[in-house]
């Protein structure tokens, strides 16, 4: 009671510093938390008084953003009192503190997948606008099982799969596909998994039986229990990915990404960049009919969406394979800049969004989908090797491209030059290259350019740890690229020095994991997007 009515004093502190006597609640996790930079960068935030709910405690990364206080637009926290989250229970301790603040509260947005189930629930309680969460939809927008299945069920193509909980239950069902191998895998996922957590490529049995045990009984990143696991079918094909919002089961798609995947860095599927595409091409018309229809099928009525498909070859059809309840990872020194600049409405999905919760009339002006005033692509060269940058030549020729908009370096990255930069497995790339133009065929030469200048191993300058190498990468579903092989007295050192790195990494986590224990009361957090 004590912390309500100091949450009443002051927000009747700052009530003229906001246009409305309302409030948005944001529901966060700490590992995705930037809460501050949606408010600097949507005006209309800035009229309501913002909450930020945080689904259970922990420390958060500092912000990605320059707008990395609280403080700066008085944004109050509630947080769960768990490490562990819990839908119902966090529900419970919450909605009656919301309800308490004495002001209504006007919104409930998720802004990662662990919060789409407690989002659910806060807006039913608070009686605002949300989505189903109770009933055969529930989980339709946050299991991957669930989500699938209905899909299946309103005529879709969906993608066959299984849950299993036991190797047994793994091996019958795989034994009823043809035998596994690289031509003909399987793909194993968290049934929540998140940012492509738990996704692992799967061409034996052996393979399939290491991860059930491995897996089966663990917990995600977010410290969800895995007790059971997905298995879906591989589907061979380009992936899309289309950001939406939508109001009261009205659907409004913001940009339709290409997704460049690749295998690379010890990845299967490394994103090496996006490239929108044209809302007005015949093949993007359908890509985007079908998504609706898989909100539709899935209850997702309000909010943000990002969906991955994938385009099934021989069917002329898409195919989900990943559907989150939120915005885009992409934030607005990348990819929302670029949907700001190509986009012929100039709206990006995290403004459609707010406009969907908030402002009706904003909502029903946007497009069902803006055409392209430019072209535009992402591209995210990345590091293949161990050693000391020495200089980035690739980010040279970046800039003279004729399409070239702009480049964003991350703030965790260290400054690059005459620093030690370790080979990751998967994306750690430090750059994000922003490409637009009028002329598609620009776009495309440019960012081919940066990708041949990537794997040839002259877009970073390293001097490995042991003698200048490089790593051989694929292309995906293509042959070699060019690289060198790396000789095999350099290939065990590197990979001696990389598991050095690893052990250094893992006591690491370690000691945060203990340093948790020391409970914080929630009230001053910094997060990043």
């Amino acid at each position: 009671m004590t912390f309500i009515l100091g949450l009443l004093c002051l927000f009747s502190s700052v009530s003229q510093l906001s246009a409305k006597d309302a409030a948005v609640v944001f529901v966060v996790d700490p590992l995705w938390d930037c809460v501050a930079s949606y408010v600097a960068n949507v005006p209309l935030l800035q009229e309501y008084k913002i909450i930020k709910v945080m689904t259970r405690l922990g420390e958060t990364f500092p912000c990605n953003s320059i707008h990395n206080s609280d403080a700066e637009f008085n944004i109050q926290n509630i947080t769960y009192n768990s490490w562990t989250l819990d839908d119902a229970l966090a529900t419970e301790e919450i909605c009656p503190k919301l309800m308490s603040l004495g002001i209504p509260v006007a919104a409930v947005i998720a802004t990662f997948d662990p919060a789409v189930y407690l989002t659910d629930r806060l807006a039913a309680c608070l009686g605002v606008r949300g989505n189903p969460f109770e009933g055969p939809l529930a989980k339709a927008r946050r299991d991957k099982w669930a989500t699938n299945e209905a899909v299946r069920k309103a005529g879709l193509r969906a993608v066959n799969e299984k849950v299993v909980a036991t190797w047994n239950e793994a091996k019958e069902f795989l034994e009823s596909l043809p035998p596994l191998s690289k031509a003909n895998p399987v793909v194993f996922k968290f049934l929540q998994g998140s940012s492509s957590e738990g996704v692992q490529v799967v061409t034996s049995m052996k393979q399939a039986e290491d991860i059930i045990s491995s897996e089966v009984g663990s917990k995600s990143s977010f410290g969800e229990k895995i007790g059971q696991l997905l298995i879906q079918e591989f589907l061979h094909g380009k992936e899309y990915v289309v950001d939406t919002a939508s109001r009261d089961g009205v659907h409004k798609v913001q940009i339709v990404w290409h997704e460049d995947l690749r295998p690379v860095n010890g990845d299967f599927d490394l994103y090496m960049g996006l490239k929108a595409m044209d809302p007005d091409d015949q093949k993007t018309k359908v890509i985007i009919d079908y998504a609706n229809k898989v909100l539709d099928a899935t209850g997702l009525q309000n909010g943000a969406a990002d969906m991955e498909v994938i385009w099934v070859p021989g069917e002329a059809t898409p195919c989900v394979v990943d559907l989150n309840a939120r915005w885009t990872a992409l934030m607005w020194h990348d990819g929302l800049a670029l949907e700001k600049a190509i986009n012929i409405d100039g709206i990006d999905q995290i403004t459609a969004t707010i406009n969907a919760y908030l402002d009706g009339d904003a909502f029903n002006k946007m497009l069902p989908a803006p055409s392209l005033k430019q072209h535009g692509a992402l591209y995210w060269p990345e590091v293949f090797h161990t050693g000391i940058m020495r200089d980035i030549p690739g980010l040279a020729v970046a800039k003279k491209l004729p399409s070239y908009l702009g480049t964003y370096m991350k703030p965790d990255a260290p400054a690059p030059i005459g620093k030690l930069i370790k080979n990751p497995h998967g994306s750690h790339s430090p750059y994000a290259i922003i490409l637009a133009h009028k002329d598609k065929a620009v776009v495309d030469a440019d960012y081919d350019r940066l990708i041949d200048l990537e794997f040839s191993n002259n877009f970073f300058d390293i001097t490995p740890l042991a003698g200048r190498t490089s790593l051989t990468a694929l292309r995906q579903a293509e042959g070699s690229l060019p690289g060198h092989q790396l000789p095999a007295v350099t290939a065990l050192v590197i990979i001696a020095v990389a598991a050095v790195l690893a052990l250094a990494a893992l006591s690491q986590q370690i000691l945060v994991a203990l340093s948790q224990q020391n409970v914080r009361d929630g009230t001053e957090y910094l997060a990043i997007e």
